[in-house]
Order: C-alpha cells, then sequence, then structure tokens
C-alpha cells in the first residue's frame, strides 16, 4: 500500500540546511514527493509504503543539521500521487500568519576551514568561504522566505561553479543561499583612514586579495588601528601585544579603563592565556563563538592596556574566514566595537567611512553588505557561566513565554536605557534582539527604530501594546511613548525589577508564582519615586503582581548619575545614613576638599540628593572606603575592582546582622582583600536571609537572583551556597542576561498579563 503525508515543520528550519537535509534523508529511504519554504514554515510530502514513510520521517527529525530545531510538527493525509518519481526541493511560496524563525550566524563549520587552509581548493584563503552548514544568516536576510533574492547576496550572481554545487543535493552547498567563490563572490580593499565617499564601493580593478591581507597584517604589525568589517558590522583591531597601539586605541575612542576584547587564533591560545573549564572552552569554541570572560592563566602576554586593573581578559576565536586569515599571522588582535562610546556600531563602508575616520589608521572593506549590524556577545565565566550580551549566534532565536502569557496580542517591549534590547512578542515566542547598546543618543534611537522596524517585517506583525519602563526619563520610554501615542495603542508601563523578576522566570518556564527574586542592580525607578536596585520581589501567582519583601536600607545619593561615576560620593552618603564615621578612610582623604565640603552641605540641607536602596551603590561605597576606586571610568568598574580584591582572600566569617554593620565591619582592619572577601560573604548572607525569611512567609521554594549584581561571579557563588545550605537552589540567568539586556523579555511577559486584565 502507498501511502502520502504533509508535514509542516516550525522552528529554526531556515537558512540552516534543512530543505537538502530532507531531500539527503529522502534518497536514503523509499520515499518520492518534495519539500519546500514558506514564511513560517518547512512544509515536506512524502510518499511510499507506510513503514518507509515513517522511517523517512523519523530519521529526518533525528539528524537534524547541527543549527536546526524543530519546534512543532503537524501531519495529515494526503492522496498519492501515481507515477511520482524522485524527491526534489520545490519553489518557496508565501503563506499568511506566523513567520519562521530567523537563525542566527554562526561561525564557519570544519568543512569551510578545511577548504579555507587547502592550496589545492578553489576557495583556498578566500574569506566569505560558507555553505549551508555555517555562515552569515540574520546579518544579510532582508526578507522571508529565506532565499538569495531575499538577501544582500542578491547582487552576486553565482558563477557555473558555484551553481553546480548550490543545484546538486549531494553537495554539502545545495541551496545555501550565501554562497560564492572568488569568482562570483565579494572582495576585500583596504582605504586609508580620511577616504572619500568614492572608497566605500569595490574598486577597479579589484586588488589581489592576498595583497590586501598582507598589506593589513603589516600596519597591525607596525602598531596600527584598522577598522575591519565582519559579519555583523566593524571592529577596531590592533595588535593586543603592543602597548602603545592599545594604549593609543583607548585615546582615540575615548575609553579610558574599560577592558577590550580579544580576537585569538586557537583555542590552544585561548587556554594559555585564561583559565577555562571544559565547559567555558567548548562555549568559545561553538559555533556561536561569543566573547568568554574569564581569569587571566599563568601564560597571560597580553598588553597591560587591554584589561587595566583587572585580573580577566575577554577572548573569542575567529567567527568569520577574514577572521583566520588575519590571524595566521600569529596576531593576536584587540577587538573592539567599530564606534564611539555610546554610539551606534557602524556597519556599513560609508557610515563607517565617516565615522571612523579619527578612531584608525586604516579600513578594511569589503562588499558583503550587512542588512542587520548586530554585536558579539558576551559570557563571564565562573561556578556558572552568566550571559553578559546576548547577541550574535544566538539572536533573534525567541524565548517561550510560559504559561497563560503564551497567547494573546502582538507585544513590543522596547527594552531599558542602557544594555538595550527589545523584545516582540507573537504567538507563544518572545524574539529578544540583539545588543542594541545605550539609548541615550539620537543615532542610538533612529539605529532602535530601524530594527525595530526590520523585526515587524520579518515576523509580519503589527504590536496591539507597547511595554516600556516605568522610569520617565529614559529615552526609551519617551520613544514608546510616541510611537504608541502615534498608532493608537496601549501603553504598558513595567517596574524595573518586575521587569528583571519576569525574565529569571520566563526563561525558566515558569508560569507563575508565588516565587522570591532577588534584583540586585545599580539604577531602577521604583514604584514609590525612589530609586531601588536591592530588592527581594516576591511574584504573585499572578505573575503581573509583585510585593517588595526587602530591600536595602535606603540612603542618599548626592549628585545623582554624577555619584556613579565617583563612588567616594556614595559612601559619603551612605556614611551619613548609616551612621558611620569615615574621617580618615581613602573616600574622604582621596576626595576633593571643596566638592567634599559642597557633598556634606547637601547632606545637610538635602538638596541635590536622591533616595536609593540600590545594591549596586553598595559595591561602589565598599571599593572606596577600601581606596579602590574613587573615580570610575566606566561602568561598574569600582565594583569590578573590589571583586577583583576579594576573589583569593577568602578570611572570616562576616558577623554582620544588617547592612550598615557590615559596612562597620569593612571599615575594621585587614587587607583590603580580607576586607572585600568579607564584605561579599556578609552581603551575600544577609541577601540569602531575606530570601529565605521572603520565601517561607510565601510557601514557596522557587527563588532566584536577577540583576546587574548578578553578575558579579564570588558574590553569586556565595548566595547560591548560602541558599542551597537552607535548602533553597536559586535560579540564575543562562539565556538572557541579569543586566538591562534581559529587560523586554520580562517587559514582553508584562505586556501580556497586563493586556489581559
Amino acid at each position: 500500500m502507498i501511502i502520502r503525508r504533509e508535514y509542516r515543520l516550525r522552528g529554526v528550519v531556515q537558512g540552516v540546511g534543512f530543505r537538502p537535509h530532507v531531500a539527503a534523508v529522502a534518497a536514503r529511504h523509499l520515499v518520492t514527493g518534495l519539500v519546500g519554504n514558506d514564511d513560517s514554515q518547512v512544509f515536506v510530502e512524502a510518499q511510499g509504503e507506510p513503514d518507509a514513510v515513517a522511517a523517512f520521517l523519523a530519521d529526518v527529525l533525528g539528524t537534524l543539521p547541527p543549527l536546526a530545531r524543530v519546534l512543532a510538527t503537524t501531519t495529515r493525509p494526503l492522496p498519492p500521487r501515481p507515477g511520482e518519481a524522485g524527491f526534489r526541493i520545490v519553489a518557496s511560496r508565501r503563506a499568511a500568519g506566523a513567520r519562521t524563525l530567523i537563525p542566527p550566524d554562526i561561525a564557519p563549520c570544519p568543512d569551510c576551514l578545511a577548504e579555507l587552509a587547502d592550496p589545492t581548493n578553489r576557495r583556498y584563503r578566500y574569506p566569505f568561504t560558507n555553505c549551508t552548514n555555517c555562515g552569515p544568516r540574520l546579518t544579510i536576510i532582508r526578507d522571508l522566505p529565506y532565499d538569495r533574492p531575499a538577501t544582500t547576496m542578491a547582487e552576486f550572481g553565482l558563477c557555473p561553479a558555484c551553481r553546480a554545487e548550490y543545484t546538486d543535493p549531494a553537495d554539502r552547498r545545495y541551496h545555501a543561499q550565501p554562497i560564492s567563490c572568488p569568482d562570483c563572490g565579494p572582495v576585500l580593499w583596504l582605504a586609508p583612514a580620511g577616504a572619500g565617499a568614492a572608497a566605500a564601493v569595490r574598486p577597479d580593478p579589484v586588488p589581489a586579495q592576498g595583497a590586501v591581507l598582507a598589506e593589513t597584517v603589516a600596519l597591525l604589525r607596525g602598531g596600527a588601528t584598522v577598522a575591519v568589517k565582519g559579519l555583523g558590522g566593524f571592529h577596531l583591531c590592533c595588535d593586543a601585544r603592543n602597548p602603545d597601539a592599545v594604549a593609543r586605541l583607548r585615546a582615540r575612542k575615548r575609553r579610558a579603563g574599560k577592558p577590550f576584547a580579544v580576537l585569538v587564533a586557537t583555542l590552544e591560545e585561548a587556554r594559555r592565556l585564561a583559565d577555562l573549564t571544559d565547559d567555558q572552552a567548548a562555549l568559545l569554541a561553538s559555533p556561536a563563538r561569543p566573547i568568554v570572560i574569564a581569569p587571566q592563566a599563568a601564560g597571560y602576554d597580553l598588553a597591560p592596556e587591554v584589561a587595566p586593573g583587572l585580573g580577566d581578559v575577554g577572548l573569542l576565536l575567529p567567527y568569520t574566514p577574514l577572521h583566520s586569515l588575519l590571524l595566521d599571522s600569529g596576531l593576536a588582535l584587540v577587538a573592539t566595537s567599530g564606534n564611539l562610546s555610546e554610539e551606534p556600531l557602524c556597519h556599513s563602508n560609508d557610515d563607517a567611512l565617516e565615522r571612523l575616520a579619527g578612531l584608525c589608521d586604516a579600513l578594511l572593506l569589503h562588499d558583503r553588505g550587512i542588512h542587520v549590524p548586530v554585536e558579539d556577545s558576551v559570557f563571564l565565566a565562573g561556578s556558572v557561566t552568566i550571559p553578559v550580551r546576548r547577541s550574535r549566534g544566538y539572536a533573534p532565536l525567541p524565548v517561550p513565554l510560559p504559561g497563560d502569557a503564551a497567547s494573546g496580542p502582538p507585544v513590543l517591549a522596547v527594552g531599558g536605557e542602557l544594555k538595550n534590547t527589545f523584545a516582540l512578542a507573537v504567538g507563544d515566542l518572545a524574539f529578544v534582539s540583539a545588543h542594541q547598546g545605550d539609548m541615550g543618543s539620537w543615532a542610538a534611537q533612529r539605529a532602535l527604530e530601524a530594527s525595530v522596524g526590520q523585526l515587524l517585517r520579518l515576523q509580519r506583525a503589527e504590536p496591539a501594546v507597547v511595554a516600556c519602563d516605568l522610569h520617565p526619563g529614559y529615552a526609551t520610554t519617551g520613544w514608546a511613548e510616541r510611537y504608541a501615542a502615534g498608532r493608537d495603542l496601549d501603553l504598558v508601563r513595567v517596574q524595573h525589577h518586575h521587569a528583571h523578576a519576569l525574565a529569571l522566570l520566563a526563561e525558566h518556564g515558569r508560569p507563575g508564582g508565588p516565587a522570591v527574586v532577588a534584583t540586585l542592580d545599580g539604577t531602577g525607578y521604583g514604584s514609590d519615586g525612589t530609586i531601588w536596585g536591592g530588592e527581594v520581589l516576591t511574584v504573585g501567582s499572578d505573575p503581573a503582581r509583585f510585593e517588595r519583601s526587602w530591600h536595602v536600607p535606603v540612603f542618599p545619593l548626592v549628585g545623582g548619575d554624577r555619584a556613579i561615576r565617583q563612588p567616594w560620593r556614595v559612601a559619603r552618603g551612605l556614611a551619613s545614613a548609616y551612621g558611620l564615621d569615615i574621617a580618615g578612610t581613602p573616600a574622604v582623604a582621596g576626595a576633593p576638599a571643596a566638592e567634599l565640603r559642597l557633598v556634606d552641605s547637601q547632606l545637610a540641607a538635602g538638596v541635590g540628593v536622591v533616595a536609593t536602596s540600590s545594591a549596586g551603590r553598595l559595591f561602589d561605597a565598599a571599593a572606596a572606603l577600601v581606596g579602590l576606586c574613587l573615580e570610575a571610568g566606566y561602568e561598574a568598574q569600582a565594583a569590578m575592582e573590589f571583586e577583583r580584591a576579594a576573589c583569593g582572600h577568602a578570611g572570616r566569617a562576616s558577623g554582620a546582622t544588617s547592612v550598615p554593620e557590615l559596612f562597620a565591619e569593612l571599615l575594621a582592619e585587614g587587607t583590603i582583600g580580607e576586607r572585600a572577601w568579607r564584605f561579599h560573604a556578609g552581603l551575600a548572607g544577609l541577601i540569602a536571609a531575606a530570601i529565605a525569611d521572603a520565601a517561607a512567609r510565601a510557601g514557596t521554594d522557587v527563588v532566584g537572583v536577577s540583576g546587574g549584581v548578578a553578575q558579579n561571579r564570588l558574590f553569586l557563588t556565595l548566595l547560591g551556597g548560602d541558599l542551597r545550605r537552607r535548602g533553597l537552589d536559586p535560579l540564575v540567568h543562562r539565556v538572557v542576561p541579569p543586566n538591562d539586556g534581559g529587560l523586554s523579555l520580562g517587559q514582553a511577559w508584562a505586556g501580556r498579563l497586563l493586556a489581559a486584565a
């Protein structure tokens, strides 16, 4: 008996070699039929004996391509087609409804890297080689279905050799949309900084590609900074072992002390520079190729200016053939975002020639267009590996929404002000964008608007609800207000720390409470008008509701945001509130006398001060009091240096039963390292006790921690250990960052919940 079945497969099924995979599996079984794409899924028709059709489907699902993920499969019978011969890939077609999942960009596969290094292969040292199992995806896709005409590769016609590969079911480049070769694909050229607009287009004649690479390497070896166009945008690159080159890049980019990421050629070199567990090494070498921040190893020999004052280094491995070719010279390269601080990433040749001219000596350009700029993803290695930025290699893969939130109107959540991401909830999924950056500039807000429009087009969705932060001064709040008003949409304002808690519960698939989440960060607008940041929230059985069960005792910030840059101000305000005598400490002795008098007068008069319960500011104050950081050159510098001082200095346990007592202990005798460790352990114990107390009152064992402070690995380890001793196993972030990069997921869920209320 001959049967015919239609299968519709939904998930990450486009741009990952899925149709060629199905065709190859069909060739192993006695089935005929077809496979194709539409906007939302892959459709398959299989005809043959019942056992053969069943075995075919099992083989399709059991041997998926490395990057494919099937979320749902539906089946229906069809009438057999007499006389059908063979199995074919058919043209894509349009379909109504939700779109398919957009695959992320990934690093070259082993087969492509082998070709890159093979002098007998026609793609030997070709900087743009890829196949169905690797290469650009999100960054080149203009529209769906994912076919070459809908990508930035549309302008590159296939040569006969590439066309033969593209149409051969036995070839791994069968229906690989971005493929090309030296005869038909993009090319590299080098332009000096300050070159005019004409340098943005492919030169005629095309320069010898080997010579372009050799000249670029020579510039880097000579101490130059080169802006390199990569997969999702530009990197500013220089020799990471050349102190003068790194210092010059810092001065040009106005980035005083914030650590740089470093691109290294091999996993072996990465392990010589950093202490990596096997799991962390596997993450570094995974197809997503994120930056992994790990402790510096004994063999670390990079310039001190790469990560001044810190014991960590952020490393990444090559994730394009071009990176591999630059690094086979033996260089290790600083690879920092191609932009000025707080500006969007440069991703077009024109933009880079204009905006990066003052930051580099030359630009390595190519003519493969980048439709969607995407920054590198970042993970922090520790006892738990924490996502710090979810971007290239991961975005825009969605997060399933739990429980009742899995249905409802489309929600656009615009995220926070710093480390921004936005999210679009469609059906049962929340599509969390790649990292957008800080939203303080008009250019950043324009980039946000363009990225939102692109995701809405790809998902063919229009939001019914817009969700934003409660803070009235956020640029994203203003953008959301204008967007919602202009389209007559409902606007939902979500308290900052509630969004953090919901993001954590959503990524763990928890449909509701009660759940107790410590949300610990630097700044979040509280529902009482003060600045929160050291909260223990109890989320109710209705996750749209929460209770503030405990918080850090409130203290004044003098000068608002200025106090964030001058931790001694935080220490002075905290001492005033907690009744501490800090005379003679570095926080007083090292502060400018005139400013110190002004701060004291402001505290006395209550003028120019803001009340806060921020846990992040506690670490700033502690770092200032022990003399580690009085002036912060970048976000979280004080806390990072304080954590580094504490590591490896475990001593006597803290006896503090309150936050003021903890600071009194900090002022007692001991080395800086011992005092820093005791502070970390003491604060972890206080917050663990508050979590356990709130959990007991709520009758739950579901607890967790979110917020930027959850990136402090020592604190997170100590807090987790204390909670486990109390019989509670805390949820921590594994999918979206605990910092504000995860806010949009929580906002999207809140938007769904509150829209249904």
